[in-house]
């Protein structure tokens, strides 16, 4: 139950020239980092994505695996030649999927305040088996 499948992050870069600095400090794209909370009636998942647009954000559910991905689409009037001396903001796509069960994937709701994505998932009753008496002739 909730397992998580590695995120996948792409970043482009508006150069391929190498970067010291980026070479030191590491990637600084945003890993959408996600808490996961548990109740007796639901799941809350909670994925920070700061700097995103709610449009820029889509959440799907298909066999039993939840996906959130949020993707920054690079605007015409920032390309190359507008007086950039460092550009450390890229444009990105990140993704997180998680494996999930027993929740009532009809009734998943999203909210996105102050860059947190909060997802409610409520779980699907428990089935309990009934046990049945054979009678014997």
């Amino acid at each position: 139950m909730f397992d998580m499948i590695p995120f996948s992050r792409r970043s482009y870069e508006p150069s391929t020239i190498w970067d010291p600095f980026q070479e030191f400090f590491g990637t600084v794209a945003h890993a959408a980092a996600t808490d996961i909370r548990e109740s007796d009636k639901d799941f809350t998942i909670e994925t920070e994505l700061p700097g995103y647009d709610k449009s820029e954000i889509a959440v799907s559910m298909k066999e039993g695996v939840l996906t959130v991905k949020a993707e920054h689409q690079a605007k015409e009037d920032e390309g190359e030649n507008k007086g950039y001396i460092r550009r450390e903001r890229s444009y990105s796509t990140v993704e997180r999927s998680f494996e999930v069960a027993g929740v009532d994937a009809g009734a998943i709701t999203a909210q996105f305040t102050n860059g947190v994505l909060t997802l409610t998932l409520p779980k699907l009753p428990e089935v309990v088996p009934q046990q049945h008496q054979i009678e014997i002739q």
